[in-house]
């Protein structure tokens, strides 16, 4: 008996075949992860140069002299741009290792699919740097650095001005502006913000704080297995008496918000900011384990002891409220959608089966290349596992007699 699902076994072979096909017969070449001298800790000694795109070591962001470096598509021609995906680093702040992962994808899927054009998609990634990068020797003095994980909070800048008060949510209006200058790129139909774990919550509590423009129609955000989000309603579905505030942000919506936001919140309300949030174009995706007919044989690896992305993610006992791992969480936020107003139907949700917390496996699943490269408005993809103890009943009322049917 053999795993059924060709989704499954499609997606656990796409990273197989993007590698032997750009190193034999393919007319892109993988563009490899650089050496970066130093590390997430102690920081980053540089920013290493990637092929095919240009790093721009001094974005200019509003509200201040100090910049941003920021990687993005070279040689395209800004007139015929249709798509621009925006991707940060993961908590190492490993931005050029994330454009890299999307340039490799992008560049397989315009081969397999002649319906995607990658000269009319640019992808950028803005790297938000630590003060240990500076130290370590990453960022110059005229550059924008937060706290190792204040960034992904919407929080303000330390440095170099901490009295210009730039929020990181701050250049992430001011890249929108940029892709939304239809004088320059006229033919723009999407921007899409793309991110795994860190980088999600902070595409998750943008979704919810940025303040509205014109251009909001546009956007499309992709949280990818977040470690933790920020919650809608006050109750949550593992309470913890002795967690204080476990309501604030960056967990809730009661208090504590980013200065970007406070006087947008205090005018709008709760209710505000949570009906602005559902009325923005939001595609969840959460790595999960394979659907389809699970051979007895493999049943106690593949769905007892590998449950994907089940890891812990944010330990944080505000965190933990939501859910112990990565996909609880994911499964109690859709579930808190639907008991309250139901799931939004600009909203979607992606379960990307047989894949765990890896950013390249999650972007590279059919759906996400889908909403990424043609259109981020597909519908709702995949099958919602089966918890642990629902499979557990479920093998025992059919006695292992046959392989089981996770749908």
């Amino acid at each position: 008996m053999t795993v059924t699902s060709r989704s499954l076994l499609s997606l656990l072979t796409l990273p197989l075949i993007l590698t032997l096909t750009s190193t034999s017969t393919s007319a892109f070449e993988t563009i490899e992860n650089p050496f970066v001298g130093g590390d997430p800790e102690n920081g980053w000694t540089y920013l290493p140069p990637v092929p095919t795109a240009d790093l721009h070591l001094n974005w200019p962001i509003t509200g201040t002299d100090s910049v941003m470096p920021v990687y993005q598509s070279a040689a395209l021609d800004d007139s015929a741009i249709t798509r621009a995906i925006i991707v940060p680093g993961g908590k190492p702040r490993d931005s050029w290792s994330y454009w890299i992962t999307i340039k490799n994808i992008l560049s397989y899927s315009a081969e397999i699919d002649p319906t995607i054009n990658a000269s009319t998609i640019s992808i950028m990634s803005p790297v938000f740097l630590a003060s240990v990068d500076v130290e370590a020797g990453a960022a110059n003095a005229t550059q924008l650095y937060w706290s190792k994980s204040g960034w992904f909070s919407g929080t303000y800048a330390e440095g170099p001005n901490a009295d210009d008060k730039i929020s990181s949510f701050q250049v992430l209006d001011d890249l929108v502006a940029h892709y939304a200058d239809k004088e320059r790129y006229p033919n723009l139909q999407e921007i899409i913000f793309a991110a795994h774990s860190a980088g999600s919550q902070f595409f998750q509590r943008y979704a919810a704080l940025r303040i509205p423009t014109e251009d909001d129609s546009i956007i499309h955000y992709i949280p990818a297995n977040p470690g933790s989000f920020v919650w809608l309603v006050e109750d949550r579905p593992a309470p913890n008496d002795t967690c204080a505030d476990v309501d604030r942000y960056k967990y809730g919506l009661s208090s504590g918000f980013p200065g970007y936001s406070t006087g947008n919140v205090n005018e709008i309300g709760r209710e505000g900011v949570v009906e602005r949030y559902r009325s923005r174009n939001v595609h969840y995706a959460q790595g999960t384990v394979g659907s389809g007919q699970i051979p007895v044989e493999h049943f106690l690896t593949q769905v007892l002891f590998l449950p994907a992305d089940d890891g812990p993610g944010d330990t944080a006992c505000e965190a933990v409220t939501q859910g112990s791992t990565h996909l609880e969480r994911g499964e109690n936020f859709v579930d808190m959608l639907n008991l309250n107003g139901g799931m939004p139907l600009n909203h979607t949700i992606d379960w990307v089966e047989g894949v765990s917390h890896q950013n390249d496996q999650m972007f590279n699943s059919t759906a996400l290349r889908t909403r990424m490269f043609i259109s981020a408005t597909i519908p709702s993809t995949g099958l919602r596992p089966l918890r642990k103890r629902e499979v557990k009943a479920k093998a025992a009322g059919r006695g292992f007699k046959q392989g089981l049917q996770l749908s």
